[in-house]
C-alpha cells in the first residue's frame, strides 16, 4: 500500500505517488514536492549542463579583447566552482552519479581551460 500524505493545498488526504491527483481541489503531486535533496538535484543537473556552455560562448565572444577575456576567465572560475559537485556531494545516490557528473565537469573544464591557454598564449 503507498504512504499517504496530506494536500499541500486543501489537507486531503492523498496518495504520495507523483502524478496523483486530488480530488478535492485538483492539486498534482510533481517530483520535487517533499523531498529537500530532489530540489538540490534537479539545480545541479540544471548547472551541470548550462553553466559550460554559458562559459564556452562568454569566452568565444570576448576572446578578440584581452582586457574582457581576463574578466570573462574570472567569471569562468566563479561558475565552474559553483557548479562544481564537490558542492552537491551529499545529493549523489550511487558511485554511478558522482563518476558521471564528475567526468562531465572535468572534460568540460578541462576544455574550457584548454581554450584559455591557447588564447592567451597567441
Amino acid at each position: 500500500m503507498m504512504p499517504l500524505i496530506k494536500c499541500p493545498e486543501c489537507d486531503h488526504e492523498i496518495l504520495a505517488r507523483i502524478g496523483t491527483i486530488c480530488p478535492s481541489c485538483g492539486h498534482t503531486i510533481s517530483y520535487f514536492e517533499g523531498d529537500k535533496n530532489r530540489k538540490r538535484y534537479g539545480k545541479f543537473f540544471a548547472l551541470s549542463l548550462i553553466i559550460p556552455f554559458f562559459s564556452f560562448i562568454m569566452i568565444l565572444l570576448t576572446s578578440p579583447f584581452k582586457s574582457a577575456l581576463t574578466v570573462a576567465t574570472v567569471v569562468y572560475v566563479i561558475l565552474a566552482y559553483m557548479s562544481s559537485p564537490l558542492r552537491f556531494k551529499e545529493i549523489f545516490f550511487t558511485t554511478f552519479e558522482k563518476i558521471f557528473f564528475w567526468s562531465i565537469w572535468l572534460l568540460s573544464n578541462a576544455l574550457l581551460v584548454t581554450m584559455l591557454y591557447n588564447l592567451f598564449n597567441k
